[in-house]
């Protein structure tokens, strides 16, 4: 079998590998380097790569992957798994979105891909990732979180071919009920996008709120559902699980803000909504009612912001367009 090599991980056979892959350095020099895991199985198949906080404050991806990557036997894989479940690990040691070190450039690492060997210091990091993610991948995994701990939507590239296909296959087996099959021109520089352009069919798990806001049932049911995803692509053995019917959208739309205040959120993630509805109410600084919130669009809450403060032009909330039951 040919060799497995990511950073410090080597994984020659069959077994579970952990190693470190620089992708930067620090002010100071220090060398920036990323968590790597990689569990073999002793026969060649698909290879899942999986990443999380891509946002530094996503935590439920990561331990989604640890949670999934525990729970493998290399006896039982046929392929690989290649999990970096910390990405934007500046951004993940302060608590926050981007790393504090990204000033003048991009700094949102998930519009970065495929990166940028001569760009800021975040396109440089996504270039080191994303050149190992297409060396190895036939399937690609990307975690993500929005605000409230009942996030729970997915996303899979949709670009046609078999990167279309194995998407929705994915998604199927994966079986978060609100699905976007993402066409060309949207989340372009995304990784999941750029993965899809590549030929490597992606999906993209939205589950959970940022920071502390998910539960452990949250992580359980992830790492079953990529479970289920392996059994799917033949990289783990036993039948798929049949989820429900996806309900999928034509696109999505990001509200932000048109103002600030203390806010408190109406409707919840996996509500129905009409262009209009109130989906929230403002409250001045003496706690009175000083206005209300409309839902800008028609459609499915992908995510909503919960206050208790709101700034203006904040991302108010998410919502997926024209939903159909497939």
């Amino acid at each position: 079998m040919e060799t497995i090599i990511v950073g410090s991980a080597r994984a020659e056979g069959a077994g579970r590998f952990q190693g470190m892959l620089k992708v930067g350095s620090m002010p100071d020099g220090v060398p920036i380097e990323l968590p790597v895991i990689i569990v073999r199985g002793a026969q060649a198949g698909p290879v899942m790569w999986l990443h999380g906080c891509v946002h530094g404050n996503e935590y439920c991806g990561a331990y989604s992957i640890h949670e999934f990557t525990r729970s493998l036997d290399p006896a039982h894989i046929t392929g690989a798994v290649i999990a970096l479940p910390i990405l934007n690990i500046t951004g993940f040691r302060s608590r926050q979105r981007s790393s504090p070190f990204e000033i003048f450039n991009n700094t949102d690492m998930n519009r970065c891909f495929p990166g940028n060997p001569d760009g800021g210091m975040t396109e440089q990091m996504a270039y080191v990732v994303f050149t190992e993610l297409k060396r190895y991948a036939t399937h690609f995994i990307d975690f993500h979180t929005a605000y409230t701990a009942d996030t729970r939507w997915a996303l899979y590239a949709d670009l046609g071919g078999e990167v279309s296909r194995v998407g929705r296959l994915m998604a199927e087996a994966f079986g978060f009920e609100n699905t976007l099959p993402t066409p060309h021109g949207t989340l372009q520089t995304s990784a999941l996008m750029a993965a899809g352009g590549e030929g490597i069919p992606g999906f993209l798990v939205e589950a959970g709120g940022v920071g502390p806001a998910f539960t452990r049932e949250t992580v359980l049911d992830v790492a079953e559902r990529l479970r289920n995803i392996g059994r799917a692509i033949g990289l783990l053995p036993g039948a798929v699980t049949p989820y429900p019917p996806l309900t999928t959208f034509s696109n999505f739309h990001w509200a932000t803000a048109p103002r600030g205040g203390l806010f408190a959120a109406a409707v919840k993630c996996g509500d129905t909504v009409k262009k209009g509805q109130k989906i929230g109410t403002y409250y001045n600084l003496f706690g009175d009612v000083d206005d209300e919130a409309t839902a800008p669009a028609s459609g499915v809450v992908l995510a909503i912001n919960p206050g208790p403060i709101i700034p203006q032009g904040d991302v108010m909330i998410h919502i997926g367009l024209d939903p159909t039951r497939a």
